[in-house]
């Protein structure tokens, strides 16, 4: 049974089809990109379980295993590599308020070479570019975190986006 939040359709697990998720997770790329090798970082908000975040050196494809998401896939391999940015809490807005413009849509704001560099504390932003326009632009929720013993953590984020 699930309940509506707002406009949110929110799916007990129970219902929760893991379909999608098992298919990203086992195809060839999938199996490729979540790897200790390949982990990132991690974003947590305060009461939801945590993102793990991927990028593949061999192959540029980056990617997301969320343990816990309001909508969409759990387990995520973008078409097209996403670029991320570290950012305190108040320049976090400042990009957000950009991006809200209609006509700053496909455009990139001014970025500092600093917030390129992954730092634990920090708010996190991704984007994508096809040439020089913007073609996807995302706030994450949560804090960064850079975590050390990835084995464990990553076949649990595993387990759990497969639904076992």
């Amino acid at each position: 049974m699930s309940r509506t939040l707002g406009t949110i359709r929110a799916i007990p697990l129970s219902e929760f089809d893991y379909t999608d998720n098992r298919k990203a997770v086992t195809s060839a790329d999938g199996r490729d990109l979540f790897s200790s090798g390949n982990y990132l970082f991690s974003t947590k908000k305060e009461g939801k379980r945590e993102t793990l975040y991927f990028k593949s050196a061999a192959t540029k494809k980056t990617g997301r295993l969320r343990q816990e998401h309001r909508e969409g896939p759990l387990a995520t391999i973008d078409n097209e590599a996403r670029t991320h940015l570290f950012v305190s809490e108040r320049r976090y807005t400042y990009p957000k308020r950009w991006h809200e413009r209609k006509r700053n849509r496909h455009r990139i704001p001014k970025v500092y070479p600093y917030e390129c560099c992954l730092t634990e504390g920090t708010n996190h932003i991704e984007f994508a570019c096809k040439g020089k326009r913007l073609s996807h632009w995302h706030h994450s929720r949560g804090i960064v975190e850079i975590r050390k013993n990835l084995k464990p953590l990553i076949d649990g984020a595993l387990n759990k986006v497969c639904g076992k």
